[in-house]
């Protein structure tokens, strides 16, 4: 006869962890990488497009990874499919994308003669590794959007510069141009 165990006793670690959160994806891109590799991710192979986690170490977020984009292919009337924003179960690579603080200048905004916004193209380097081995599997540049309207009204915070830099970020297609071989390869 057996006894049943407690379900306080000890937990077992996976042997195969796989992304609970973006962070843990993310964390490919920190110099030291990630504690324990996500061996449970899904395998890059296959045919494309194959999910990709656009990643940043940069305390300013990429606009991109704020909301679900859509991917290609996508309409208005399609569900949308999770290539550029997917279950971080489910991502394949990981695209770490890095601002090298440099760019043409786009636009200068002023506001009440006080404060001014230099808004520059961001340049960025790319670098794409696959999720489950850690794998660097090569790296890209991407531009940032060249346009931008200044805002009619800005609210400043108590405190904050009068004079700031701010890097546009790239597009959705600029990003899916760039990451193409890696995403929409056929992997076997």
């Amino acid at each position: 006869m057996t006894t049943p165990t407690p379900s306080s006793a000890t937990p077992t670690v996976a042997a195969h962890p796989v992304a609970t959160n973006t962070y843990d994806l993310q964390a490919y891109c920190y110099k030291s990488g990630p504690a324990t590799l996500l061996t449970g991710q899904p395998a890059y192979q296959g045919k494309g497009p194959h999910p990709v986690l656009l990643a940043t170490t940069s305390p300013t977020p990429l606009s991109v990874n704020q909301s679900p984009l859509p991917s290609p292919g996508e309409t208005s009337t399609a569900p949308a499919h999770d290539t550029y924003h997917p279950d971080p179960a489910k991502a394949q690579l990981v695209a770490c994308v890095v601002n090298k603080g440099k760019g043409k200048l786009v636009t200068t905004c002023r506001y009440n003669d006080d404060f001014v916004r230099y808004f520059r193209q961001g340049q960025y380097d790319v670098t794409v590794y696959e999720a489950r081995t850690g794998r660097r599997l090569g790296t890209t540049k991407v531009v940032g959007d060249d346009q931008f309207k200044c805002l009619a009204q800005e609210t400043f915070l108590q405190g904050e510069p009068q004079s700031k830099t701010e890097w546009l970020d790239p597009s959705l297609p600029a990003f899916r141009k760039a990451l193409a071989p890696w995403v929409n390869a056929v992997k076997s």
